[in-house]
């Protein structure tokens, strides 16, 4: 989780900086990290409510917004960053572990604060954009980091 939480400053950083496509790319590679943390511990099969959250995703992502970015490289970009933000989900929410509720309410808060983003930015504005964006993907980063810690201390703990 803290080479998801680094990799995620370096992916502000960048967008700070008016780097899409390497903000997009901090990012995915974030999501990975959270997935390696995720996967050890997921349920094999998957849960009934996965799919219907994964397909209601991927449709909004491939239906309204990768059409909508002009830029061929963006679009690009932003189908695999889709990809990659949708296994991140999945990982969370197949995995049960300790607080696995917490991960998956912070998995769905990050999907959501990027589907903000991605509104904004290629189908129509968003009112307060900023502020929502930033409460849901703060609350997210907050809560996969004191989470992991808490399992972590669980884990270290004697028994």
């Amino acid at each position: 989780v803290g080479a998801a939480l680094l990799l995620s400053a370096v992916g502000d950083a960048a967008g700070a900086g008016g780097m899409f496509i390497p903000q997009m790319l901090f990012f995915a590679l974030a999501h990975g990290a959270y997935m390696c943390y995720f996967l050890p511990q997921a349920q094999l099969a998957p849960r009934p409510f996965v799919w219907p959250v994964l397909t209601a995703l991927l449709l909004f992502l491939f239906v309204c917004i990768v059409p909508r970015a002009a830029d061929p490289a963006e679009r690009a970009g932003v189908a695999v960053y889709g990809l990659v933000i949708a296994g991140m989900l999945y990982s969370a929410l197949q995995y049960r572990g300790a607080y696995a509720a917490w991960f998956r309410l912070a998995a769905l808060l990050f999907v959501f604060s990027d589907s903000v983003i991605a509104w904004g930015r290629f189908v129509a504005p968003v009112p307060c954009r900023t502020y929502v964006v930033m409460i849901t993907y703060y609350a997210a980063q907050y809560l996969f980091y004191l989470f992991a810690v808490r399992a972590a201390t669980l884990s270290d703990s004697p028994h």
